[in-house]
């Protein structure tokens, strides 16, 4: 397994992360308004910028690490399965109504929907085709960028009703290096610069995990604590986003599998 102490730094990130955002949400916010309690402000903030430093410094690893080759177009049972999960979860998440999206103009909403449940059928495809041993339609995956494209575009349409800004950043980012991954990810099915994006679809794939989980873990905790009334809505389902990290962990792990014939 290659780069496997970037593997072992990020899960101790994401263990981090999550138990951090945890403590912020829980423990740090005022539900009536989602800012920071008072004389909460100093330590939330710097438990925001610890966690930050520290994904950024697990995703940077692999650009100070030896150049080593990885696997263009890896195949595995788990790999077409969490592809599957991952475009399930798209598919049905636009049928479960989330009032944060009430900002959003219903024709572009409308456009929205139809690019996430085909980005849904997307992946679906991609994982049966591996299944198959087929060669895919690697050019479907512009789809899967647009759709993301759209879905940061939404979160900036909302962005004035999510009332607290760290809530506002991790989103952010979450979208954002999803978006970088999933572009790189399609150029390498595409077979366009795969050798050079090799690195940045790396440390993009590991960015775009640990935001998910920064993202979606704790707010889906806060969940079973009855007397905590999140007051901040996720424009994005908080499942669709652990099975779409679910998904790039595997790919990640997969790409840097020694190669046999090397």
């Amino acid at each position: 397994m290659k780069n496997i102490k970037i593997f072992v730094f990020s899960a101790f990130a994401l263990v981090s992360t999550v138990i951090i955002r945890a403590i912020q949400l829980l423990f740090l916010t005022d539900f009536k308004t989602g800012f920071y309690k008072e004389g909460m402000e100093t330590l939330g903030s710097g438990l925001m910028a610890f966690l930050v430093i520290t994904i950024t410094l697990a995703s940077s690893l692999i650009f100070a690490s030896k150049t080593q080759r990885l696997i263009s177009n890896p195949s595995s049972t788990l790999l077409s399965a969490s592809m599957l999960f991952a475009g399930l979860a798209n598919i049905v998440e636009p049928f479960f109504g989330s009032s944060s999206l009430s900002a959003v103009p219903v024709a572009f909403l409308g456009i929205r929907t139809i690019l996430v449940v085909l980005s849904g059928f997307v992946f679906c495809y991609f994982a049966i085709a591996m299944l198959t041993e087929r060669k895919p339609n690697s050019a479907l995956s512009i789809v899967l960028v647009i759709s993301w494209v759209a879905r940061l575009m939404t979160s900036f349409i909302c962005f004035s009703k999510m009332s607290n800004i760290s809530e506002n950043l991790y989103d952010i980012l979450m979208l954002v290096f999803t978006l970088i991954f999933i572009h790189l990810f399609g150029k390498t099915l595409c077979g366009i610069g795969a050798g050079k994006t090799n690195k940045l679809l790396f440390a993009s794939g590991i960015a775009a995990v640990l935001f998910s989980a920064a993202s979606s873990i704790p707010f889906i905790i806060a969940q079973f604590f009855e007397q905590v009334k999140i007051v901040h809505t996720p424009t994005d389902n908080p499942i669709t986003g652990l099975f779409m990290a679910f998904f790039i962990s595997v790919y990640l792990v997969e790409i840097s599998r020694e190669n046999k014939a090397e």
